[in-house]
């Protein structure tokens, strides 16, 4: 193993890194896929020193006694701060947890896992699964392509692009917005307490619909139909063969699901 104590501006470069392991505090940290030799650089530092090890091909990007499992349980009030900009293969693992720092990750062809305290996080182009865990930080993606499960307190979640073949989200309080297109098969469920909801499928989509909400359901598709009960407004039917499922539960949240017009069409809906 090599080890590194980063306590300045640094630029390492490295061999072969198949794995990133990357937990920072503060500051700002940008995982980017290149076909260029795998780098680290660190262009801010201040409080404690950056601990980097590469072994076997994993780089590992922390400090000192902040693991993986207990980072949302970190308490200890820290000034640590760090600006850091990584480049891996596309195909690089990743895992990558942040408290208040906020992260991009870019390109990346084998899934991600990322945390976060109330730091915000955006994934770019970044195919695979990609199981998201924040308390109040949000999590934003694009282009995405593969299962995404995503856990807050009262983060929210934003998706725009790409396709998935399983939705997962569980969130408190958070606000959930996704414009995506289903896998074959795909499912999509949604639990909140008070979150709103705004889903956007295309119009050819199939999927079995479920939408329960105390406060109001919207959709934009008329196959769907409001079924009568006591202090809820449940919305379900299929949509076009129904081999897919669409399931949202809220308590208080309002839940919108609206219709993307065939590719060809929109400008002639506006």
């Amino acid at each position: 193993m090599t080890h590194w104590t980063v306590d300045a501006p640094t630029a390492l470069e490295f061999d072969d890194v198949t794995e990133l392991n990357v937990r920072l505090i503060g500051g700002t940290v940008a995982v980017l896929a290149s076909d260029d030799r795998p780098a680290l650089a660190v262009s801010e530092l201040t409080g404690r020193p950056l601990q980097v090890s590469h072994s076997g091909g994993v780089l590992t990007v922390s400090y000192e006694s902040l693991s993986w499992d207990g980072l949302l349980g970190f308490l200890k009030p820290r000034k640590d701060s760090a600006a850091v900009t990584i480049t891996v293969p596309a195909d690089c693992l990743i895992q990558l947890g942040v408290l208040s720092a906020s992260a991009v990750v870019t390109g990346l062809h084998a899934g991600a896992a990322v945390k976060g305290m109330s730091g915000d996080i955006t994934l770019d182009g970044v195919t695979g699964d990609v199981s998201a865990e924040t308390m109040s930080g949000e999590v934003a993606a694009c282009d995405i392509d593969g299962e995404v499960h995503f856990k807050s307190m009262s983060g929210g979640l934003t998706l725009a692009g790409g396709s998935v073949e399983s939705l997962a989200v569980d969130t408190l309080s958070g606000q959930v917005t996704a414009d995506v297109s289903l896998g074959k098969s795909g499912s999509v469920r949604v639990t909140t307490m008070s979150g709103e909801v705004t889903l956007r499928l295309p119009a050819d989509s199939d999927a079995q619909v479920h939408l329960h909400s105390t406060s109001g359901v919207r959709t934009e598709f008329e196959s769907l139909r409001t079924v009568k009960a006591p202090a809820s407004h449940p919305v379900s039917g299929n949509v076009g063969a129904g081999t897919g499922h669409v399931s949202v539960t809220t308590m208080s949240g309002t839940v919108t699901l609206l219709r993307r017009a065939p590719v060809g069409m929109e400008s002639k809906t506006q």
